[in-house]
């Protein structure tokens, strides 16, 4: 058991730094978007590259930013129907509920995986003005739910080790 709970604090430390390295885009779509206000405002010039590269910026963020989430129990979730039970059946109800979270992000990550490679292939490009490659919005769905599935893993073996008596952090 000790053996896997080291595991799980390497994922758990490789969603931290993913997530935090994804939370460099927040600045920078800031500082996007605020270029986009002045230029069109000021200068009377928009640009036609501000709108796609914000939303690049902002699925990094979100999507592989998604374990760091799920690490820190910042999901969204109904906090009503777990707030007053113990950690163990807490941990009972993250096994029971685990294997559902798995199934869609393991249907995420092949569908969008497939999709990424189909643009990649064919060279395919946002449908702007514009027009980067639509891999760099793509991708970001395959790492994210990749990262999420090793964080999946992560919180289902502190679970067990929640409900083994081995307590719930290294």
């Amino acid at each position: 058991m000790r053996r896997l709970v080291r595991i799980a604090a390497v994922v758990e430390a490789l969603s931290d730094r993913t997530g935090r390295a994804a939370a460099i885009a927040m600045p920078l779509m800031v500082i996007v978007m605020a270029w986009e206000v002045f230029a069109r405002y000021f200068l009377n010039a928009p640009t036609i590259w501000v709108y796609d590269t914000a939303l690049m910026l902002w699925a990094w963020m979100g999507l592989v930013g998604g374990a760091l989430a799920l690490r820190e129990d910042r999901h969204i979730r109904v906090d009503i129907l777990v707030q007053n039970l113990s950690a163990r059946k807490r941990a009972a109800l993250e096994l029971l509920t685990m294997p559902l979270v798995v199934f869609f992000l393991a249907l995420v990550a092949w569908q969008v995986g497939l999709a990424t490679l189909d643009a990649l292939r064919y060279g395919a490009r946002r449908p702007t003005e514009w027009g980067p490659p639509l891999v760099l919005f793509l991708l970001p769905g395959v790492i994210g739910a990749l990262l999420l599935l090793l964080q999946c893993a992560a919180t289902t073996i502190r679970a067990i080790a929640t409900l083994a008596g081995h307590g719930s952090r290294p």
